[in-house]
């Protein structure tokens, strides 16, 4: 609808025109908000655990998982990154309750929290359960 200013002089062409942008809005919520529906998808609150971690430091996550105790020179040969990136994100995941950490001779090893095992192995399904998404995804 055109609206010239003679029509925005009026009352009532000012009343028209705001009613009519109102119904359009409305209009185009409803179509967002049916489209926001039919493109979300369901997540199990497992995965969605592990979508909580930071994306940078997810990959040192799913690479302690894999080998269950390991040095950050066992988790770079997994990831690709140097060993200092993944020392300091492997503490970033102790300080964060992911990990625990023991000292054995001179090197550290890291594995999943006592607290995620407890849960009846779910928190171990649910990292191999994203590994499958992601490569199924990325290829």
């Amino acid at each position: 609808m055109l609206i010239t200013m003679s029509d925005l002089q009026n009352n009532n062409g000012i009343l028209k025109y705001l009613n009519d942008i109102n119904e359009r809005l409305k209009a185009l919520e409803l179509r967002i908000a049916d489209l926001e529906a039919r493109s979300s998808t369901q997540m199990n609150d497992k995965m969605a655990v592990f979508l909580t971690v930071p994306d940078s430091i997810r990959k040192s996550l799913f690479a302690v998982s894999r080998l269950t105790s390991c040095t950050a020179d066992e988790v770079s040969e997994i990831t690709g990154r140097h060993r200092s990136i993944e020392n300091k994100y492997l503490n970033e995941l102790y300080r964060g309750g992911w990990l625990e950490r023991e000292r054995k001779g001179k090197k550290i090893y890291y594995s999943l929290s006592k607290k995620m095992d407890s849960k009846s192995n779910e928190y171990w399904s649910a990292v191999e359960e994203v590994e499958t998404k992601l490569d199924q995804l990325l290829g």
